[in-house]
């Protein structure tokens, strides 16, 4: 069974370029390590041939063992210039390293992380911080020096605090070890660029998770072959901006599941390309990731499903259709993690997740005629709260420990789904897990909204801008973000500001697109302080230039549900300590909203 393991960087005290937000790679066996989160990561760099390192194997097979019980990724990472991926399996194999070890087969890792000696461990809390560096334990006092036993596991102890959300007492230690082979500024020595050594990893961490047979992606991206018929339009569509699609700007927002390539990656497939796009030796090559089958997060209590499939015609407009299921609960639960599962990857571009608990998407579902009914924009009507979403590429993902999101007895769920026709009929019948508390719940996570219904687009206008401006009235945790407009949206910028002045970017979307729109979750939860002032800019194109624009010629545009409307709103997940806490905390934040547009416009 294939695991993804999830790794954070943007490292604050020893910090790592802000492109490394979404560095991945592939592992010896085929898994993917993405960047991404987790109460606390171990990585520890090691050598093949490093007598030192080697005799870490069994220490690190313990505790890696005992850590994966408790969700901690632990990783092994081998970067030698000299080093081939074959001999790299064979040393794995060899040495019965239980834990996935990274071949860096560029070097990228290791000018990263910048390590001195192996074995050289770091730990990462989920924010990216680097906590501790240094040894795993104090077993060698000098490189022919080992001691009878050990009476010190840094290691071990910087695990144990920083997944209890503290910092270690001792944040850096000295190396027994050996020196570690330097690394050119082109990767390897020989600066040769491969599809075997050097693209594979890339695209198999990057773009194959939905370029194979299966997924919304037109085409597969798995063997050599694949990507070298695309290998132009790939450098395309990166250096557009196209693809991985990920809207959110770097430095505003460091999210969960962030797709992207760094500098070094777009270069290196860049000189692939120009330099002929060679296979190089097949042998090296990673073996093809294999996705694992059934629930990524394992047996869920509940799973709803759409009562029957939905059709799809070959062709046409885009289809926006909701779908309302009830759960059947026996009692109030609280959620903490969901996953959604499309029916049909290939017509399913995305989906927004909803609760209702006042019977009005029963009833809108009932006035249509066919399944469910159509919805572009909102839902159609007030969710009791909403559980995020899905797109391509999107990973499920538990929320943070003593955190869930209150659902009640007698609640529908509704799917809002958004298809797009792909050349011949299809049909969709998706479905959802959810995942119920079996721990204590401290936090309840709710979704507050800011927007701005005074809109009036004049035809023509390429700049018009709306503001909206909110004050914390007490302290809150802030887990997710939600920017929402429609088809002439061009940018959204959202901010916050501590009562000292601090500024906290939240989210930069720079160039919207209602195709591309996301549910962001934060990699660390933001606490924000009582006095907070939060801030939203955003802009729209209503003219002949806007591809998306629905008139033609333009026309001026208002508030509204249709997709020819336009809408202004962020919502934001946020945890408070109870339910009445949140629901006291939305009264005095629509209060505020409303006093604004009184005065405002």
């Amino acid at each position: 069974m294939i695991a993804r393991i999830l790794l954070a960087t943007l490292l604050l005290a020893i910090a790592l370029p802000a492109d490394a937000s979404s560095l991945k790679s592939t592992t010896l066996t085929g898994q993917v390590v993405e960047i991404g989160t987790a109460r606390a990561t171990a990585i520890v760099f090691i050598a093949t041939d490093c007598p030192i390192s080697n005799s870490y194997i069994p220490t690190l097979n313990t505790l890696a063992a005992k850590w994966s019980g408790q969700s901690v990724p632990f990783v092994g990472i081998l970067s030698e210039p000299s080093l081939t991926r074959q001999q790299a399996a064979d040393w794995a194999k060899s040495y019965s390293a239980a834990f996935p070890v990274i071949f860096d087969a560029s070097g990228e890792l290791a000018r990263k992380f910048n390590p001195s000696k192996t074995p050289e461990a770091f730990v990462l809390a989920r924010n990216g911080e680097i906590k501790y560096h240094g040894r795993i334990n104090d077993a060698w006092a000098g490189l022919t020096h080992k001691r009878q036993s050990t009476s010190t596991n840094e290691l071990d102890d910087a695990l144990t605090a920083v997944v209890a959300g503290s910092d270690p007492k001792i944040t850096t230690t000295d190396i027994v070890g050996c020196e570690i082979e330097t690394w050119g500024k082109e990767g390897r020595r020989d600066g040769a660029v491969t599809w075997s050594q050097d693209i594979a990893p890339i695209i198999y961490a990057n773009c194959a998770e939905c370029h194979r047979p299966g997924e919304v992606a037109p085409f597969q991206l798995l063997t050599y072959q694949d990507v070298r018929k695309h290998a132009k339009q790939i450098v395309d569509v990166i250096n557009d901006g196209i693809m991985p699609p990920w809207k959110p700007a770097d430095g505003y927002g460091h999210f969960m599941n962030a797709r992207g390539l760094t500098a070094d990656e777009r270069e290196t497939i860049h000189r692939w390309v120009t330099s002929g796009a060679v296979e190089g030796d097949e042998v090296l090559a990673p073996p093809t990731p294999v996705w694992k089958a059934g629930w990524r997060l394992g047996e869920p209590d509940v799973v709803v499903k759409m009562s029957e499939p939905f059709n799809i015609p070959a062709d046409g407009r885009d289809v926006y259709r909701a779908f309302v299921m009830p759960v059947d609960l026996k009692k109030d639960e609280m959620i903490v993690a969901y996953e959604f599962r499309p029916g049909n990857p290939k017509v399913v571009h995305h989906s927004l997740l909803f609760m209702d608990e006042s019977g009005k998407a029963r009833q809108l579902d009932a006035a249509d005629p066919g399944p469910g009914w159509r919805s572009f924009g909102g839902p159609g009507f007030t969710p009791s709260g909403g559980l995020g979403g899905w797109a391509p590429g999107a990973l499920a993902e538990r929320l943070p420990d003593g955190i869930g999101r209150p659902i009640h007895k007698g609640a529908d769920v509704v799917f809002q789904m958004h298809y797009h026709p792909d050349g011949k009929p299809e049909q969709d019948q998706s479905e959802l897990a959810l995942y119920f508390a079996k721990k204590p719940i401290t936090q309840v996570v709710g979704t507050l909204t800011m927007g701005k219904r005074q809109i009036d687009i004049p035809a023509g206008d390429n700049h018009y801008t709306r503001q909206q401006s909110i004050t914390l009235p007490e302290d809150i945790t802030l887990v997710g973000i939600i920017p929402h407009m429609h088809l002439l949206g061009h940018e959204m910028k959202v901010t916050a500001t501590s009562p000292d002045g601090k500024i906290i970017p939240l989210i930069w979307i720079k160039d919207w697109d209602f195709q591309w729109q996301g549910q962001y979750r934060y990699s660390e939860p933001l606490h924000l302080i009582k006095g907070t002032q939060i801030d939203m800019q955003a802009s729209y194109d209503n003219s002949e230039a806007n591809p998306n624009n629905p008139n033609k010629p333009p026309k001026e545009v208002h508030f509204g549900e249709q997709t020819t409307d336009e809408m202004c709103y962020c919502f934001f997940e946020v945890a408070t300590s109870d339910a009445s806490t949140f629901k006291k905390l939305r009264r005095e934040i629509v209060t505020q909203q409303i006093m604004r547009s009184v005065f405002q416009r």
